[in-house]
C-alpha cells in the first residue's frame, strides 16, 4: 500500500419521469465512502450519504428549470448541511 493512499467505493441510482406538462420529477441517491479501510471518527471520513429530491420544468428545447432538495445523512451524527438548490440551464 502506498503511503497516503485509500480505499473508497460509492454508488449511486436515480430515477425521472418526463410527464406531458414538461415537469419532470427526480429522485437520486448517492452514498460514497472515502475510506473504506478506516472507521468513522470524523466528518471527513464518515460515509456519505445524500437523497435528492428535484424537479425540471421544460419551457422549450433550450430551457430548463431545475429545483432539487438534498438530504445529506450522516451516519454517526446529524449537520445542519441539507440544501436547496436551484438552476436555471439554456442552451445556446
Amino acid at each position: 500500500m502506498v503511503l497516503g493512499s485509500a480505499n473508497y467505493a460509492g454508488f449511486w441510482a436515480q430515477l425521472m419521469y418526463m410527464t406531458p406538462w414538461n415537469l419532470q420529477p427526480i429522485v437520486k441517491y448517492e452514498q460514497y465512502d472515502p475510506d473504506t479501510d478506516k472507521e468513522s471518527s470524523s466528518s471527513v471520513l464518515a460515509l456519505h450519504k445524500t437523497t435528492t429530491f428535484g424537479i425540471n420544468y421544460y419551457f422549450n428545447d433550450w430551457t430548463r428549470l431545475q429545483l432539487n432538495y438534498l438530504y445529506k445523512a450522516e451516519e454517526d451524527w446529524e449537520e445542519a448541511n441539507d440544501e436547496i438548490l436551484m438552476q436555471l440551464q439554456v442552451k445556446f
